[in-house]
């Protein structure tokens, strides 16, 4: 097998991972029909540059280098965080799915979703590729197309009927091009999926065309009903969108340490290439967007070795070529792979190992919890040996401010989800919360300390210490908390670990797992976060 050859299989031992799930060497051997040395040692390197983990049991699953990098896809159109607020600002508005697109070679890429109150819309996530001819979202792209561009879409009529509502003809088509011109934002009616509706408003670019297109999406009745009111909330985030992709073509590349690092040489014999590709697409990822020649010049490598790395990436969609000779960018493919990665992640099988481990070290109660409204509820659970409180039992839950675990889920959202917390939590009387300036005061001090404790305030003679778990966004996702008697909690001992060091070295290896930079974490003023056992 050649380098490139090499570089392709690699790519396809990504995928089987993607489709199949955690899998043994020799089970992808089979199935991707090489010997099992020649993947052992692909799988060595994927591993190097984080593509791919090891998941227990001699089995290997999709790794968090495809998290990054997938982060990287979205930055190279808009900035991935004002992306989020604005999705999650309109998925509060109005309760629906919302997503947001952009124009593709193959169709229309959906760069990002976030989910709505009632339904999950499956084939709107991250790399879900949709056609040109149908859908709002789609058509809201392609009627601020230059007229070309709308011929050479007509010219594919008549189009493949996908639902009741899907325009079959060029005629259709360019009809429902002009009524969207003509208000602002487009609308479909069961034109991609049966009794599914969608409202989308396109992201101007300072010429008139469209960048890229937000949208909402859910069952018929629901949107069809709203559709003025998701309009005109749509124009909004769409406005301030295209503000942020404006800046975000100023902009240099970015020195976050997430996006700053180069495998290293490994004692083992990874085939070299693999290692220098995941060097190429770290620096892309840094890059945003970059020539050949400026890879060529960070790689340190020579031009017709990046030239046919390059044209591998392209082929298995890791990378894409923005126009002829262009400049590259992360390839879609690498949204498609990190949502199958994030879809199959077990936050409760991965916090076993973690809240046994903290229950051996203490004897005390330890466990998870996650957000679910206004409250935090107990997920996972290691009873104590000496006293179990029963407030937080298997399935029960608290209001996000009363004691440990659910104050360490609220301090670390953003202040406007302080805010809507504190309007609902005021009008449903929720036990007393007393005055939004004391709860954010008690938050502000969490956030600092980088962990909640709670001592006597949910059962007496009863503490607990409570920290963060966060994804690979920075979102907070559950909290790790570990509960007993106060002289057991709070007490320091003269040898080991406290139960608050071991709280946040639970907390970072959770967050490790689910894609957080743990490096972050070391800004914090306590953070005693570790790659070891506790001991």
């Amino acid at each position: 097998m050649n380098a490139i050859q090499l570089l392709t299989k690699a790519g396809q031992i990504v995928d089987e991972l993607a489709r199949l799930g955690p899998s043994t060497p020799a089970e992808l051997a089979k199935v991707v029909a090489e010997p099992r040395p020649s993947v052992y040692r692909i799988l060595t390197a994927l591993e190097q540059i984080s593509v791919v983990r090891q998941a227990g049991e001699g089995r290997l699953e999709l790794g968090i280098g495809l998290l990054r990098w997938s982060d990287a896809a979205v930055e190279a159109f808009v900035d991935k965080g004002e992306l989020r607020r604005q999705l999650r600002w309109v998925r509060e508005q109005l309760g629906m799915n919302v997503f947001f697109c952009v124009p593709h070679e193959h169709g229309v890429l959906s760069l990002d979703q976030v989910e709505g109150a009632v339904v999950d819309m499956l084939d709107l996530g991250p790399g879900r590729m949709l056609p040109r001819f149908a859908g709002a979202a789609p058509r809201a792209l392609l009627a601020f197309e230059s007229p070309d561009v709308q011929d050479s879409v007509c010219a594919g009529a008549p189009f493949g009927r996908l639902a009741s509502g899907t325009p079959t003809t060029a005629q259709d088509l360019r009809e429902l091009l002009d009524n969207t011109v003509a208000r602002g934002w487009s609308v479909d009616d069961s034109e991609v999926v049966e009794g599914v509706a969608s409202v989308a408003v396109p992201v101007r670019r300072d010429d008139g065309g469209a960048a890229g297109a937000i949208a909402v999406a859910g069952l018929r009745e629901s949107v069809l009903a709203q559709e003025d009111v998701a309009g005109q909330v749509l124009t909004v985030a769409a406005e301030a969108l295209a503000a942020a992709m404006a800046r975000a073509q100023s902009t240099g590349p970015r020195s976050d340490s997430a996006h700053n690092r180069t495998a290293q040489p490994s004692e083992t014999r990874a085939p070299a290439l693999i290692v220098k590709a995941g060097a190429l697409m770290e620096a892309l990822a840094r890059e945003r967007i970059a020539t050949s020649t400026r890879l060529t010049e960070i790689l340190d490598e020579p031009v017709s070795s990046v030239y046919r790395m390059l044209a591998t990436l392209s082929e298995i969609g890791w990378v894409e070529q923005i126009g002829h000779r262009g400049a590259y960018r992360v390839g879609g493919r690498l949204l498609s792979l990190s949502g199958e990665l994030t879809r199959r992640l077990d936050i409760r099988r991965a916090a076993g190992p973690v809240l046994r481990a903290i229950h051996e070290a203490t004897g005390e109660t330890t466990f998870m919890c996650v957000r679910h409204g206004t409250r935090a509820v107990c997920i996972e659970r290691v009873d104590g040996i000496r006293v179990n409180s029963r407030v937080l039992r298997l399935g029960r839950s608290l209001p996000l401010h009363v004691g440990a675990a659910p104050r360490a889920l609220l301090a670390f959202e953003d202040r406007a989800a302080w805010d809507e917390y504190a309007s609902a939590a005021l009008s449903e009387d929720l036990l007393h919360m007393g005055s939004r300036s004391t709860l954010y005061a008690e938050l502000d001090e969490i956030r600092s300390l980088g962990f909640a404790l709670s001592d006597n305030t949910v059962t007496p003679g009863i503490a607990a210490v409570g920290a963060p778990i966060f994804d690979h966004r920075g979102e907070v996702a559950a909290s790790l908390s570990v509960s007993g008697l106060r002289d057991g909690v709070l007490t320091q001992p003269a040898h080991g670990r406290s139960v608050t060091d071991l709280v946040l070295w639970g907390a970072a290896e959770l967050s490790r797992y689910l894609g957080f930079d743990v490096a972050r974490l070391s800004e914090a003023p306590r953070s005693s976060a570790s790659n070891g056992l506790p001991s």
